[in-house]
């Protein structure tokens, strides 16, 4: 009995400290985004720039890359950087600040995500039945989480092209569907839990 205490205690300090390796991974990432806006909100607008570069001098194929200060960053949508503001410019400083925006909205909900299932798995480890009320919950915030972790971030695209660029630019990429796709898996095994959690209170009242 002893030795299965110790090595549940064991168990649940080891999943403790990958949660906080977790939790810090996100704090560093959405410190990181919040210094990068208040670095390029100081920067001149001239200092931004997205030009067409090789990305494959084998295959002779080509990309539009973000440029800081003529410094070659990482590879942009063009589509989105290309919107003129009401002077008539494209406004490349204003896009990367929302990208930036976006990072902080996605890890924050990553994270949030990660500490509720971390949660559902302490109450499971500590030998408490999964078929709770609890767990129900838990699961029909993670689905609603996910939901929020594949749309929020397009919400704040189209403010953004509303406010900065008059105008509303919508895309969707495959990969928000998948993100759409896990939340609705959570949303159904939340409610095969429910029925679990009622044939679980059946149960315990007949004993």
């Amino acid at each position: 009995m002893n030795s299965n205490i110790k090595l549940l205690q064991k168990k649940l300090k080891v999943d403790t400290i990958i949660l906080w390796i977790v939790c810090i991974l996100f704090g560093i990432a959405i410190l990181s985004n919040v210094e990068k806006i208040i670095e390029y909100s100081q920067m001149n607008s001239s200092s931004f720039e997205v030009k067409i570069a090789p990305t494959d001098t084998v295959n002779h194929t080509d990309n539009y890359y973000l440029y800081i200060n003529d410094e070659q960053y990482y590879p942009v949508d063009y589509n989105n950087y290309m919107r003129l503001d009401d002077t008539g410019n494209m406004n490349v400083k204003a896009n990367i600040i929302m990208d930036n925006v976006n990072g902080i909205v996605r890890s924050i909900l990553m994270e949030i995500i990660f500490i509720l299932l971390y949660i559902m798995l302490l109450q499971v480890k500590r030998g408490l039945t999964p078929f709770s009320r609890k767990c129900v919950s838990i699961l029909r915030r993670v689905a609603i989480f996910s939901f929020l972790l594949a749309l929020l971030p397009k919400i704040v695209d189209i403010a953004g092209s509303i406010i900065i660029f008059q105008c509303i630019t919508i895309s969707f990429s495959s990969l928000i569907f998948y993100i759409i796709s896990i939340g609705v898996v959570f949303g159904i095994l939340s409610e095969i839990f429910k029925f679990g959690c009622e044939l679980q209170e059946d149960v315990d009242q007949i004993a």
